[in-house]
């Protein structure tokens, strides 16, 4: 999917699912989109940022990922780290699209 086409709306509706992290093929695992959030909105842009959640296992560094997700498809998408957890490794992809 082109990631112009991403709007809160539209990924607000996944929230809770699981995109497989394609980086390595031999090692595929899942992060879980856990908030939208919508920074703001004009006639001519558009920022949001997209929080994920992965496992305590597997670490991701700052940088362009690749992502698979049933219904979205396949995004490489730029996630940084933001903290961690008891549970989970925090991530965030900000947005900001001008129309």
């Amino acid at each position: 999917m082109d990631l112009g086409q991403l709007n809160p709306a539209m990924l607000a509706e996944h929230v809770g699912s699981r995109f497989e992290v394609l980086d390595d093929p031999s090692n595929v695992f899942s992060v879980t989109l856990a908030e939208v959030v919508e920074h703001s909105k004009t006639e001519h842009s558009q920022a949001f940022s997209l929080f994920f959640h992965g496992p305590l296992d597997r670490f991701m560094p700052q940088g362009i990922h690749k992502l698979t997700h049933p219904t979205l498809g396949e995004l490489e998408i730029f996630l940084v780290p933001t903290g961690k957890d008891k549970e989970a490794f925090h991530y965030e992809a900000a947005f900001n699209h001008i129309f």
